[in-house]
């Protein structure tokens, strides 16, 4: 189960940035957020009712929720923001540095210690993304400040990993994300009416409306509770080390869908990604 959940948070996560600049196409990015967390928590409280679980069995599933809701829905306000000016495969290699921030938190809050292999798997990794990173930062320093809140919304998805660890045993994955995505709906919500509730001044592309449908509900409603239930089973780290190949598979996605950019050192940072992940593996059977 553990496996088919990381297939799916793998092809979930490569596609995910396309999703997202496709999704502010032609709208205000708070309210496209917003929208999609609207459908999110729609889809996730109507599973919910479908399978009779309870989401009000008291303080400590709202804790979860808000340790949740509130760290994806800041994480995903600066996402969105920063997809307006780059390219999705810029986006998703930044996010690949999350099995780095993870391991940070894991290691200052968990007292987590890594294995010298899973070091190594790490460090195979980061060295790939850095060759691929300075390849997408070549072009200019423009990319720099939208950069660096994607390195801030990563900081917040990590950290937030590692709480929501700490705080959510024994509770179910599918109510967290349901509460949750009512905190984040909230918070968006609460952005774009700050920014002055904008509404698109001419037609919305039909990619738009499709990506904020799929990650509205694949994306916020099945993806988030899949990734809560594999933080309960399994270490941090574990899961976040999941990203590592999702950076190398948007690139390419961006590539042949969106004609974005692939530069030359797509193929050695992919290569060395692949190898820190099978590197991995062998750590986790050892």
């Amino acid at each position: 189960m553990n496996l088919l959940s990381a297939l799916f948070l793998t092809v979930l996560w490569s596609t995910t940035p396309l999703a997202i600049k496709w999704s502010v196409s032609g709208m205000p990015f708070t309210l496209a957020v917003t929208l999609r967390f609207l459908l999110g928590a729609t889809v996730a409280w109507g599973l919910l009712y479908l399978w009779r679980q309870s989401a009000w069995p008291g303080r400590a599933l709202w804790r979860s929720a808000g340790i949740a809701g509130g760290t994806s829905a800041a994480s995903m306000l600066c996402t969105y923001w920063a997809s307006q000016a780059l390219s999705s495969g810029l986006v998703a290699v930044l996010f690949g540095l999350i099995p780095l921030m993870t391991a940070l938190f894991a290691r200052l809050w968990l007292q987590e210690r890594l294995g010298r292999i899973e070091l190594a798997a790490i460090a195979l990794g980061m060295a790939g993304l850095l060759v691929v990173f300075a390849g997408q930062l070549s072009a200019g320093p423009q990319a720099l400040w939208p950069a660096s809140v994607v390195l801030l919304a990563v900081a917040l998805q990590a950290g937030g990993a590692v709480l929501l660890k700490r705080h959510s045993t024994g509770q179910s994955a599918l109510a967290i994300n349901a509460c949750a995505l009512l905190v984040c709906m909230g918070v968006t919500g609460l952005a774009w009416l700050g920014s002055g509730a904008t509404l698109p001044s001419q037609a919305v592309p039909a990619s738009a409306l499709g990506a904020i449908v799929y990650l509205g509900i694949v994306g916020s409603a099945l993806g988030f509770s899949v990734y809560y239930r594999l933080i309960q089973r399994c270490r941090p780290i574990s899961v976040a080390l999941i990203s590592l190949l999702t950076p190398a598979t948007a690139l390419w996605l961006g590539h042949a869908v969106n004609q974005e950019a692939v530069p030359a050192a797509l193929a050695g940072g992919s290569a060395l990604i692949i190898a820190g992940l099978l590197l991995h593996v062998l750590a986790q059977r050892s």
